[in-house]
């Protein structure tokens, strides 16, 4: 059966029909008036959009040839000539006509006049600035008032036709308002009180027109409203009473569709595509919090955040076509929405992403954002240092009450107590609070289950540097230190993850320790050293590359080395001949430790090779010679540095 269907769109109810159309079983033409109007409108499968004003023969032999069961007219209320026009045609061809009704709203004050032209007549004898709501099209009659180009703003379409016909008329650029519609109660509000307005003209567009907003508009600044009213009370269908004719008729059904809804960092952050969703739904699923947000629409609910229990639902409830799955925020970024994907494959599923929460908030700050790294510790635990070592901006979505309290904490425990930290609060809803301050003012702070935090690091990590950097890269001091050249090879031994817990025994000056904590950046690098000259040495260097993930401990090897979290890796740059005893602490708490030593004397070498065979771990040891070129005035010389053996092992002995 033919179920080809002709629709007169355009506006705000033409829209929202033609949206439900394209999920049907139907083949739908859509004609509008304008390229702007079919710039709002989205071609489907099933749906295509036909641009530019016909008349009444061009209508007929559109019908004609397109043989359309039927034509549904959604056309503007005033727009009586393109209506007639339309019905004049469906008569002429025998064809099904529809005029789909506007949603009518009344108003118990103003001014009702029947025309354009009444309402010019009453303002004539008035004086006041007036706020003109009917467009571009007719404005041309406003011109007999007195002090037009003075008391007269018009509301227009963004358009350059409408633009210059308003200039054509005298009217200058601040006494046009270039927008598209719906407007909100405020944001009418705000515009009649900035041309401070005693009138404003509206035509009674009914609910989808914005005509209610323009009234409580009106009400809250107490300017007049002069209200063109229609002429006939129009007869046709509602939006619901045309959907069960169209069914009853030609079999035309609504595929069950789906909507991913982001509802934005809050209800207020609801874009105009998303809120057109949540009006033609039947149903709203989400979390409680989403459920509340969208309470006002007065839909029907079901509070649910889990996937699988949100998936049954649907495919149970079959009474329900047209379903919004409420979500926070974008439905991309760590969203529920990930798993809906594939437990829905049988629906019609179409996406709408929300204004997130970080955006909002950078927005908030004056601050952009498309160089920071955005990290999200909802339900999981996120080793954050990383990041703010080697980032200058980290942006956390905090899950819990204290998250931000244990960072800022953490940060004051790693010496960057005085790191700028932003926190934002319930970010858009009327308890919004954004706090300015430094870690150290926030490590005792409780927040609101919904909240962000925004961290700036001006120290952070620039470059990543490669193991092997140059011997004078380091404070070194009279204090003995690991060259490059062997610690370039024991590095290449170690074998390191950037998460790894590291134990450096006997770290000396630190130059394996900040190597280690510089290729580590989630991890954290113990630098164990008793010698009092070490220990400055190890702060400075520590400094120098703001290695915060690296923490240095005074003490004695191995009694210290209990105190210490189980290590990945253990190194051991000098032992005082007790390395047997810090191999055996190592492998106690983690039986898979690696452990990588050096040794530059025969009787160290002898006393780990008996720890590492003594121990029953599989080892390997390299002996490695340097011979360095050295200027003796205009020569170059060699000289040979000391032999070091470098032993390394493991209970398994993996990837070796």
């Amino acid at each position: 059966m033919n179920k080809k269907i002709l629709l007169f769109g355009g506006t705000t109810e033409g829209r929202m029909f033609a949206q439900y159309l394209s999920g049907t079983n139907a083949d739908t033409d859509v004609a509008v008036a304008t390229e702007y109007g079919q710039q709002l409108l989205r071609e489907k499968e099933n749906l295509h959009i036909l641009s530019g004003r016909k008349d009444m023969c061009q209508i007929r032999q559109m019908i004609k040839e397109q043989r359309y069961v039927c034509v549904i007219d959604a056309t503007h209320p005033h727009a009586v000539e393109v209506t007639k026009n339309i019905q004049q045609a469906c008569q002429q061809t025998n064809t099904k006509y529809y005029r789909l009704l506007r949603e009518s709203c009344d108003a118990e004050e103003g001014v009702w006049v029947d025309s354009i032209e009444e309402a010019v007549c009453f303002l004539q004898k008035t004086t006041g600035n007036i706020f003109v709501t009917t467009g571009s099209k007719e404005l041309n009659k406003f011109r007999v008032l007195t002090d037009f180009s003075q008391r007269v703003y018009a509301r227009i379409l963004p358009v350059a036709e409408a633009i210059l016909q308003c200039q054509q008329y005298g009217m200058t650029g601040k006494h046009i308002i270039c927008m598209q519609g719906p407007f909100s109660t405020e944001m009418n509000v705000a515009q009649l009180k900035q041309i401070q307005a005693k009138y404003i003209v509206t035509k009674e567009s009914g609910k989808t027109g914005g005509f209610q907003q323009k009234i409580e508009a009106a009400q809250q600044t107490g300017a007049l409203a002069v209200i063109i009213g229609r002429k006939n009370i129009e007869e046709g269908f509602s939006f619901s009473k045309l959907t069960v004719e169209l069914q009853k008729q030609y079999s035309i059904v609504a595929k069950r569709q789906v909507t991913l809804l982001g509802i934005g960092a809050g209800v207020h952050t609801l874009t105009q595509e998303g809120r057109q969703a949540v009006l033609q739904a039947d149903c709203i699923i989400g979390a409680k919090r989403m459920i509340e947000a969208l309470s006002h629409f007065e839909k029907e609910s079901f509070v649910s955040y889990e996937s699988e229990k949100i998936a049954e639902f649907i495919i149970k409830q079959k009474q329900y076509k047209n379903i919004v799955v409420a979500f926070s925020g974008d439905i991309g970024y760590y969203s529920g929405a990930k798993k809906l994907y594939d437990l829905l494959k049988d629906f019609e599923v179409n996406t709408i992403s929300g204004v997130s929460s970080v955006s909002y908030f950078m927005a908030k700050l004056h601050t952009s954002w498309e160089d920071a790294k955005l990290l999200s510790l909802h339900g999981k635990k996120e080793s954050v240092l990383g990041h703010i070592l080697q980032n200058k901006k980290t942006i956390l979505l905090l899950g819990k009450k204290d998250d931000a309290a244990n960072i800022c904490s953490m940060l004051c425990k790693k010496g960057l107590k005085n790191i700028r930290v932003v926190l934002g609060e319930n970010l858009s809803y009327d308890t919004e609070k954004i706090t300015n301050a430094t870690a150290e003012i926030l490590q005792n702070i409780q927040t609101a289950p919904l909240a962000i935090l925004y961290i700036e690091n001006e120290q952070y990590l620039q470059k990543k540097q490669h193991f092997g950097m140059c011997d004078n890269a380091f404070v070194r001091g009279n204090v003995p230190m690991t060259k490059r050249e062997v610690r370039t090879v024991l590095l290449s031994y170690m074998m390191l993850k950037q998460d790894d817990i590291i134990w450096d025994v006997g770290a000396g000056t630190g130059s394996v320790s900040v190597e280690m904590a510089l290729q580590c950046p989630f991890g954290t690098v113990y630098a164990i050293e008793k010698k009092q000259k070490a220990l400055l040495l190890l702060e400075e260097n520590k400094q120098k590359w703001q290695c915060w993930n690296m923490q240095i401990i005074e003490g004695n090897a191995p009694e210290i080395l209990k105190q210490l979290p189980a290590a990945d890796k253990v190194f051991i740059g000098g032992s005082s001949g007790r390395a047997k005893e810090v191999m055996k602490i190592a492998l106690e708490k983690n039986p898979q430790a690696y452990i990588i030593a050096t040794a530059v004397t025969i009787e160290t070498i002898r006393d780990l090779e008996e720890s590492f065979s003594e121990l029953d771990m599989h080892w390997q040891c390299t002996q490695i010679a340097v011979t360095r070129s050295e200027n003796i005035g205009k020569y170059h010389m060699m000289k040979g540095q000391n032999p070091v053996w470098i032993y390394w092992g493991s209970s398994t002995m993996k990837g070796q």
